[in-house]
């Protein structure tokens, strides 16, 4: 087996090396034909869907596909939305590669539109600027921004996803100081219920720029988007151990004075020490390379990385030897790399294909304030539930002044959790009630909760996370009062 390469070991931490001797775990991955970048020709009438989860099967009237133009989309689907208002057809769900976990992106007896072929890229790099179809993946725009010697200012930290959905669940990355994905944005184009084309942003139409992004396609097509983007560069990383009580004050400290542009963290697993270490790993411009045109790295060795991701599940001690390989060998290992390399690292290999089991995802967001106390009860909730968590990764996310349905409502940290949970009702189950049980422990402390996966708060939490849930509600109502675009976290909470 050949030896893991230092973008692998400064990607995933050393969990290469460990998976040499027991094993990883890391994010959840789109379905095998989305990840190959497959569009099937034609429109699909009656299809069975699924999203990442893998256990939300759903049957629906039947899955359109969008033209290259998105203009030429906008007049093929017209009919469609004037069938729907005036009652003759079911309503109409937007999806791009389904990445959401609970349904955002379908609609059970509902039609599906695939954004994906809408993915006519325009670079005004003397702007800053480029425009960018929504079924765009960020894998497809990456190399056409790296010949420029650009970047995505913001995205995820993986490169599989469209724009649209990002845009649509407002997203955010390992980009120090930034905002979600919506600061970004200098205008949107959208295909509203009503059938018309309207040009949104800051200034026009800031209404329905501010319930598109972040608004899970409820209130229209995104047709395209007007993105700034940021000068790619070599970084440098940093790695340092922390207490996780200690996160915020030793984040602040280490950040402050420097020129750290990326920057995320690990907590620790280790049953022996459950959530009580940190790694923190930031990442500095090498001087005189910001703007270059830099080689931009690929995927390598894909069996490995997914050996990498899947061996620590179900053991304690792979878990155990993961971090102690994080915390003492991948500083060692780590070495230069580009910003665009860093952000070009697929998802889909690491899918859990596995009959009895899937990766599910949580995200909650606490100020820095109160990272510790909600890491001090997620510590006592989890182990109790008897839920094995795989991995938790931190993500800083200043505030969001753009979203109606903002969950940065002030600055703070993002905790991703990803558990892995066995395919059956029981299983979902006590996953909804741990579900609950995490997001009243975030509320408890002035966070909130990421919307994008499944639906097992309730209601009630949803409004006490989201204030401007029922704006946004009474905005859907008016604007869209068939409703013509409807999903599954709609039927939920917006009903």
């Amino acid at each position: 087996m050949a030896r893991p390469t230092r973008r692998q070991l400064l990607t995933h931490g050393a969990t290469a090396l460990g998976a040499l001797a027991l094993g990883s775990a890391g994010t959840l991955a789109v379905s095998d034909w989305a990840a190959e970048g497959a569009i099937p020709p034609g429109p699909a009438p009656g299809a069975l869907l699924d999203d990442a989860s893998r256990i939300n099967p759903t049957a629906v009237r039947g899955l359109l596909f969008a033209d290259p133009s998105t203009d030429r989309t906008a007049e093929l689907i017209r009919p469609l939305l004037r069938r729907i208002a005036a009652g003759d057809d079911p309503a109409l769900a937007v999806a791009g590669v389904r990445h959401s976990m609970g349904g955002q992106s379908m609609l059970a007896g509902g039609w599906v539109l695939d954004t994906r072929p809408m993915n006519r890229i325009s670079l005004d790099s003397a702007a800053g600027v480029v425009r960018v179809g929504a079924g765009t993946t960020w894998r497809e725009l990456i190399p056409v921004l790296n010949a420029h010697g650009c970047s995505p200012k913001v995205m995820q930290s993986n490169h599989d996803f469209s724009i649209g959905g990002s845009l649509s669940v407002n997203c955010h990355g390992w980009h120090a100081g930034h905002p979600p994905i919506a600061a970004t944005v200098r205008g949107l184009r959208v295909l509203t219920a009503s059938g018309e084309i309207v040009s949104c942003g800051p200034a026009v139409n800031p209404e329905l720029f501010g319930l598109v992004l972040g608004g899970y396609g409820l209130f229209g097509v995104i047709l395209d988007a007007d993105l700034e983007v940021w000068p790619n560069a070599v970084y440098e990383p940093h790695f340092d151990t922390v207490a996780a009580a200690d996160y915020a004050e030793a984040y602040a400290r280490l950040l402050a004075g420097t020129d750290t542009e990326m920057a995320y963290g690990r907590l620790s697993v280790d049953p022996r020490g459950f959530l009580e270490q940190a790694i923190i790993v930031r990442f500095t411009p090498q001087a005189g390379t910001r703007g270059e045109i830099l080689p931009l790295s690929s995927p390598e060795s894909p069996e490995l990385q997914r050996a990498v991701f899947r061996n620590s599940a179900g053991s304690d001690l792979g878990k155990a030897v993961r971090w102690g390989l994080e915390r003492e060998i991948a500083p060692w290992l780590a070495g230069p790399l580009s910003r665009n390399s860093i952000q070009n690292q697929p998802a889909a290999v690491f899918a859990d294909h596995s009959a009895e089991t899937c990766d599910i995802l949580h995200e909650y967001f606490v100020s820095p304030e109160a990272l510790g106390k909600f890491v001090d009860a997620a510590r006592e909730i989890i182990p109790r539930s008897g839920a094995e968590l795989l991995n938790v990764t931190v993500r800083e996310v200043r505030r969001d002044t753009v979203s109606t349905l903002a969950y940065a409502r002030q600055d703070v940290f993002g905790l991703v959790m990803n558990f892995r949970q066995e395919r059956t009702g029981a299983a979902d189950t006590a996953m909804r009630a741990l579900t609950r049980e995490l997001v009243e422990a975030v509320l408890a402390v002035g966070g909130t909760f990421y919307l994008p996966y499944r639906l097992h708060a309730t209601r009630d939490q949803v409004d006490r996370a989201y204030p401007g849930w029922q704006a946004a509600m009474a905005a859907k109502s008016r604007i869209d009062p068939s409703p013509v675009f409807r999903n599954a976290l709609f039927d939920a909470y917006g009903a």
